[in-house]
């Protein structure tokens, strides 16, 4: 853990600061556990952490990945600096960083990975022994974990079926914009928390361009013509942004449900299998059919 960032935080973190935790939600604006943070009683504080634990699980100092989140962030630094607010990155064992930090609160969105789970069920426990509140709310997906079931709330394991009632589903939702960014006055004011290079959580740019946020909704029109073509530029590539939650997903199926069908399929997908992890989180890591864990690949 870097002893100064720990050490910035504990300054600037305090009874009466509320703690909104980034993850996969990487933006300010329809930000689901953000406006409910920006909604307390506190100022709020946003806060992210490099954790170590799965930073020493890549193999690759130059990780795409990282590179990626290491730009989000300092996106998110330039907006919250025009708010006179700051963002904090941590990097260390979060466990033990939320136990030496005394909010007032700790707001963040569901994250549905079993590892995610486990530190999110450990991290709750060692708020409720200091008596801190630990909010987590839905934004990485429409519909989560028992919310599309089949008529005797067993999950789905098959696509067509499943999407066939996420669509009904939809049809009876109405999909919330969280007006963020009109809240954004709630905003603990703070000098700029310099945030850590990549070299200080000990990795190197990567040369892997990254996609552009854009929504190029010219491409969404005639996604369901062009995009099992290679040589046209017909996809999205908004796949980044969709893992790493620089865009609502809200926003992209009501965009998707009046233009084209297709595209929000592959939405659906991407929801399909958020489910499957939560019923099955074996799949992590092993076949969803144990008999398909036997195939020798080459």
């Amino acid at each position: 853990m870097s002893a100064f960032s720990l050490q910035q935080a504990q300054k600037r973190v305090d009874s009466k600061t509320t703690l909104f935790w980034f993850r996969r939600d990487l933006r300010l604006d329809d930000n689901a556990g953000l406006f409910h943070a920006l909604n307390g009683d506190h100022h709020v504080l946003p806060i992210f952490i490099f954790d170590e634990s799965i930073l020493s699980q890549l193999e690759d100092p130059a990780d795409a990945r990282v590179s990626f989140i290491h730009q989000c962030l300092q996106h998110l630094q330039e907006d919250l600096k025009k708010e006179g607010s700051s963002l904090l990155v941590l990097k260390g064992d979060p466990n033990a960083i939320f136990s030496a930090l005394n909010p007032a609160a700790v707001y963040a969105n569901h994250d549905y990975e079993p590892y995610a789970r486990k530190r999110d069920a450990e991290i709750a426990d060692v708020l409720k022994k200091k008596k801190v509140p630990f909010h987590t709310f839905k934004d990485q997906v429409v519909f989560e974990k028992n919310e599309v079931t089949k008529d005797d709330g067993k999950p789905y394991t098959i696509f067509t079926p499943y999407s066939r009632k996420w669509k009904d589903r939809l049809a009876t939702t109405s999909l919330v914009k969280y007006a963020t960014t009109d809240y954004l006055g709630n905003l603990k004011k703070t000098d700029p928390i310099s945030l850590p290079s990549l070299a200080d959580i000990g990795f190197i740019p990567s040369d892997i361009p990254i996609p552009k946020r854009v929504i190029r909704t010219a491409v969404i029109k005639k996604y369901s013509e062009q995009r099992d073509f290679p040589g046209i530029d017909s996809t999205t590539r908004l796949g980044v942004h969709l893992r790493f939650g620089t865009l609502s997903i809200r926003a992209l199926v009501k965009l998707a449900s009046k233009t084209n069908e297709t595209w929000l399929n592959e939405l659906i997908w991407r929801e399909f299998y958020h489910m499957i992890l939560w019923h099955f989180p074996h799949v992590a890591t092993r076949s969803f059919k144990p008999a398909y864990d036997r195939i020798i690949w080459r």
